[in-house]
């Protein structure tokens, strides 16, 4: 419970509530969001992550409660790094509800999700979280059918990845926690 109240984030993460910015203007091909993830930001924030092609100029969030996404929320982390093929763009949503469900899109997403924020502290009601080391076996393209040097047993293909079984339970656990960086980061499902 110590770690699933405690703000988290991979980067420290400044964000901006907007209302009703909804910015499709540099939308294209390499701008669709890829690996869309969330971690808790304590009881009443968000942080949402994702990749995408090319640099944003100010990654935005648009979501809302009862399926309405009226509100908005940017920052201007968007980055990479010399090795990476993709941008990882980052934004804190703050001043929501605590235990509440909310909708959200990614800028650039075709799609809706949802999350439901934290419990608020005290409540007495234990989180259940799964706790992973390594998330699989995974290359640009999807499954990898080789490992590196010293590593044995490559995924096949049709079995699943770690991924795929956290998905396949996800409504057994309230968060996944990430363990072996030096950061807990976690992923609401």
């Amino acid at each position: 419970m110590f770690f699933s109240l405690k703000a988290v984030a991979v980067l420290a993460l400044a964000s901006t509530v907007l209302a009703n910015r909804d910015d499709t203007s540099e939308c294209n091909e390499n701008t669709n969001p890829m690996q869309v993830r969330l971690a808790y930001a304590g009881d009443r924030g968000m942080s949402v992550s994702w990749n995408t092609k090319q640099k944003l100029s100010k990654p935005t969030v648009s979501f809302g409660a009862g399926g309405n996404l009226d509100r908005s929320a940017s920052s201007d982390i968007s980055m990479t790094y010399p090795t990476s093929s993709t941008y990882n763009n980052h934004v804190t949503i703050t001043g929501l509800e605590p235990d509440t469900r909310y909708h959200y899109r990614p800028q650039c997403s075709k799609r809706g999700y949802s999350f439901t924020t934290a419990r608020s502290i005290g409540d007495g009601e234990p989180f259940k979280f799964a706790m992973v080391g390594d998330m699989g076996t995974m290359g640009p393209d999807g499954l990898s059918t080789t490992v590196g040097t010293g590593a044995s047993n490559p995924l096949q293909p049709g079995e699943k990845t770690s991924i795929d079984s956290l998905h396949s339970l996800k409504t057994s656990f309230d968060f996944v926690w990430h363990g072996l960086s030096t950061i807990p980061i976690f992923f609401i499902c």
